[in-house]
């Protein structure tokens, strides 16, 4: 890692902290700079305000939960293994960012226009991954053929049903905490597009 990527990931680190527990508009230069162990004039160096650190702390979050779905789904060799990997994966994600996500929603409103473009992108690279394992059970033979546009909006379908798992009805909150609906909501899945196992 060179210098200059050395010194902007210490003050990415350290704004995250901050951003995670006072929030965008309480935290200062000056507190990040301390917490990032640099001077203001680093700080000023790399990025023209506290609002140019807040984006680059959130698109680097969601570069790092790109990385552990790609590392997730990479790690197993079965299409059914990649999908339940991808979703615990971002499952794991979600709950370790829980504070810092609380404060991205509550600066949405002040950074809309740049959190509408890393979301949309994001859920983008999600949808892709999905096609890409979906392609692969396809080729392999491990799901039924599905067409170019069935595979689309099952990707499609699959974020969207992932997304909940992480907003559950509030009566279904505390059975849903340790992602064990996994299996199920994979399961389910396979029943629609696997293909059927020969009985003997």
């Amino acid at each position: 890692m060179e210098k200059d990527e050395l010194v902007i990931a210490e003050i990415l680190m350290g704004a995250k902290r901050l951003f995670g527990t006072h929030g965008l508009k309480k935290t200062t230069m000056e507190e990040i700079a301390t917490a990032a162990g640099k001077g203001k004039s680093t700080l000023y160096y790399y990025f023209p305000s506290k609002k140019e650190i807040f984006e680059a702390v959130v698109e680097e979050e969601m570069k790092n939960v790109v990385k552990k779905l790609r590392e997730a789904i990479n790690s197993c060799t079965s299409s059914k293994d990649k999908l339940l990997a991808f979703i615990k994966a971002q499952f794991t994600s979600v709950r370790g960012n829980q504070c810092f996500r609380l404060v991205v929603f509550e600066e949405a409103f002040d950074s809309m226009k740049l959190l509408m473009y890393l979301k949309s992108r994001y859920e983008q690279i999600q949808i892709d991954m999905i096609k890409e394992v979906l392609l692969g059970g396809t080729q392999t033979g491990e799901f039924k053929e599905l067409s170019q546009t069935k595979m689309n909006k099952i990707a499609l379908v699959m974020i969207t049903a992932f997304r909940g798992m992480h907003y559950p009805p509030k009566s279904a909150q505390p059975e849903l905490a340790d992602g064990e609906y996994f299996d199920e909501m994979i399961d389910l899945l396979m029943e629609g597009i696997g293909r059927p196992t020969e009985k003997t």
